[in-house]
């Protein structure tokens, strides 16, 4: 039997003239490499071995509900015109351009979502029209992460990133924390996390009970957002049974008596109060990581952050890698220099960062300087303050963004506002400019990807309609703003070469057909920090970050209740009781992609939440139930998915439906990081009742 995860040929027969282009996959940061066969303007194949959301790429290309012509909006009519695709980027800039005489740059904000590959253009556009208020969904996926590695590290995310993509040998256990690859990690069921799980002991921090969990040694069913309190529940036991690495601690770490001090706290009975998990199964699973050296960490790039204390929620888990001694050692938690890193095109030869202030650099400034983007979740606050009067967004649905009714009113209020996309969806509805977005199959594009692989993928078949590549709307757009010098005099080729300037390549070493070259990659010597120290202030892992404590935060990674819990908020939990979790992962979509393509919608044609038997059956909720999901600031409905999976009174909902947007319940504000700004999309409030 062919898997279904490979598109076969569309038809039975066809000629010689056919075509085959060496692509890859735009869907993740993966971008897994695939063959695409074409005859004339028509695909015949995409080959792709592993990831089922492929499949649909034909289609997404086919499709008739595609929008493949430039459009304006009458607000006062609320009315769409269909224009020529050069007037409608001519409008736009129009607008802009007056926008900025009259307001100055700083109130455009440049928004770009899933369209990663034309990034470095679209943060180039943004600073050379003057604004540094270049965001992207970053501000709430995973950005966080890099922030919390650098400031108790000094160094990026690969050392916890890295664990769960590739195995070590030497590892004698797996501590993988909110990863569920069975639905998120190529090659999906068959990952390693996954088929050596009966091999090598291995400890899953879940709320859910997932394939991986069932394989686990120990899974440790947590509350969500109690990610925290759990891991210092954890240090306390290793701590107390002499399991801490203090000959690694005496000489790398900052902070640590202050550390075990506050740990003290945190006995295993405590941690189960907070958390739910047993006593008895955080010392097992704390003596089974402390005895078992080399030890692996491998943590969510997301779902630990994605809390109203997830920054220290996430220091508080990597720490243990420190705490035992872990770092930068075979088979523990050794970096990887994993990705091909080419020259940034940020800014042109000699021009400065133009504005100092991006948005969010106030309240958040240790996301944006270490990070360096402005921090996008407080736009709705931007918009309704006067400080932002136009947006300019590409491939991105910001109705998935917390609270979105209220930002969808916010983005009502602007003076323009421009998107781009392939299907309608909420924020197409409310923007006053329309581009129609070439897919990845019509679109060329400089890939460098993991593993130092690089490519020139160029486009398989010519766009519909009016559709354009996204590097090549960037570039028209700059055109008519006057930024035609600074987008290398029009010449896509001319910048490819500049940003492959930093690799030993050119541009014309690249196939033109779309195969790629792997170079190899810097091989970081095992324990590197002995020779150059962490990149940390003190330049010692910091248990007590200074700046933290310099921008008035707790150094130490203390633990705070989720903004809305039953233990922080018994005024809300008498109405709302239950716990929401949302974000469910799925390999059918990539968050809100595909739900119109119906070779996907077949396989996953509605919005499931996961709620426990016992909850179901309190509210006479049955399996396939319509059910309504409620909480203070709105409501969807969605299709019940009754199962044990889950704990007694929490609900997980999947997150990406435009006709039940589940984040449209979480709250903003005040419920935000204080450290990052990063929503509470993993723990909050909600209402269960039959629709």
């Amino acid at each position: 039997m062919v898997p279904d995860t490979l598109v076969l040929d569309q038809k039975a027969t066809h000629d010689s003239n056919k075509k085959t282009t060496y692509s890859s996959c735009y869907m993740c940061t993966m971008d897994c490499p695939t063959t695409v066969v074409s005859e004339g303007d028509e695909i015949i194949s995409i080959s792709h071995p592993e990831c089922i959301r492929a499949t649909g790429m034909v289609e997404q290309r086919e499709s008739k509900q595609r929008l493949t012509t430039a459009q304006i909006r009458d607000t006062a009519a609320d009315d769409w015109s269909q224009v020529d695709y050069n007037d409608a980027i001519a409008h736009l800039a129009e607008k802009l351009t007056a926008i900025r005489k009259k307001y100055g740059p700083e109130v455009v904000a440049f928004v770009v979502g899933y369209t990663k590959e034309a990034r470095p253009y679209f943060r180039r556009l943004a600073y050379s029209f003057g604004s540094s208020n270049y965001i992207t969904e970053s501000s709430c996926c995973f950005g966080a992460t890099f922030v919390a590695a650098e400031l108790t590290y000094g160094t990026d995310y690969n050392h916890f990133f890295q664990a769960g993509r590739f195995k070590q040998p030497e590892t004698k256990c797996r501590v993988i924390w909110s990863n569920n690859p069975s639905e998120s990690l190529i090659p999906y069921e068959r990952h390693h996390l996954i088929t050596e799980a009966s091999k090598v002991p291995t400890i899953v921090v879940e709320p859910r009970r997932t394939m991986l969990a069932e394989s686990a040694t120990i899974h440790l069913q947590l509350r969500p957002g109690t990610d925290g309190a759990l891991a210092l529940g954890i240090a306390h036991v290793l701590i107390k049974k002499g399991l801490d690495d203090t000959e690694f601690l005496n000489q790398y770490a900052e902070g640590y008596d202050a550390y075990k001090t506050y740990v003290e706290d945190f006995t295993p009975e405590r941690t189960s109060e907070i958390t739910g998990v047993p006593a008895e199964l955080i010392i097992k699973a704390a003596k089974l990581y402390g005895t078992s050296k080399p030890a692996q960490l491998a943590v969510s790039q997301e779902a630990l952050v994605q809390n109203s204390n997830g920054l220290q929620n996430h220091r508080a888990v990597i720490l243990l890698a420190a705490l035992t001694g872990n770092i930068d050692i075979a088979g523990g938690n050794r970096p990887f220099d994993h990705r091909l890193k080419g020259k940034s095109v940020a800014l042109p030869e000699g021009m400065n960062r133009p504005v100092e202030n991006p948005m969010g650099s106030e309240k958040f400034p240790l996301f944006e300087e270490i990070y360096n983007e402005g921090q996008a979740m407080l736009l709705a606050d931007y918009i309704e303050q006067g400080k932002i009067k136009a947006v300019v967004s590409f491939g991105t649905n910001l109705m998935m963004w917390p609270n979105s009714n209220r930002l969808a009113t916010a983005l009502q209020k602007l003076e323009v506002f421009s998107t781009s996309d392939f299907f309608t969806n909420p924020t197409v509805n409310v923007a006053t400019v329309f581009l129609p977005a070439a897919t990845h199959l019509e679109r060329q594009s400089l890939v460098m990807a993991l593993n130092g692989r690089v490519q020139y993928r160029p486009a398989a078949v010519a766009p519909r309609g009016q559709a354009h590549g996204d590097t090549e709307m960037m570039f028209k757009l700059a055109d008519a703003l006057g930024l035609h010098n600074q987008f290398w005099g029009g010449d896509i080729s001319a910048s490819y070469e500049e940003r492959l300037s930093s690799t030993e390549l050119s541009f014309a070493d690249l196939p033109k057909n779309g195969k790629s070259i792997s170079l190899k990659l810097l091989d970081i010597p095992e324990k590197n920090f002995q020779k150059v120290g962490f990149k940390t202030p003190s330049g010692k892992v910091e248990f007590d970050s200074s700046r933290l404590r310099s921008e008035g935060h707790d150094g130490l990674p203390i633990y705070r209740e989720p903004h809305w819990s039953p233990a922080s908020s018994p005024e809300i939990a008498k109405d709302y009781p239950m716990v929401l979790s949302t974000g469910i992962r799925s390999k059918t979509y990539s968050h809100s992609q595909g739900r119109e393509l119906a070779i996907l919608r077949e396989r996953e044609p509605d919005p499931r939440a996961q709620i426990h038997p016992d909850d179901a059956a309190a509210r006479g909720i049955l399996d396939e139930d319509s059910i309504e999901i409620s909480s203070p600031i709105g409501r969807i409905k969605v299709v019940a998915w009754v199962t044990d999976a889950v704990l007694k009174g929490v609900v997980h909902a999947p997150h990406g439906w435009v006709t039940a947007n589940c984040n449209a319940l979480i709250p903003d504000g005040e419920a935000l990081d204080p450290i990052t700004g990063y929503p509470p999309f993993k723990s909050s409030l909600c209402q269960v009742e039959r629709a």
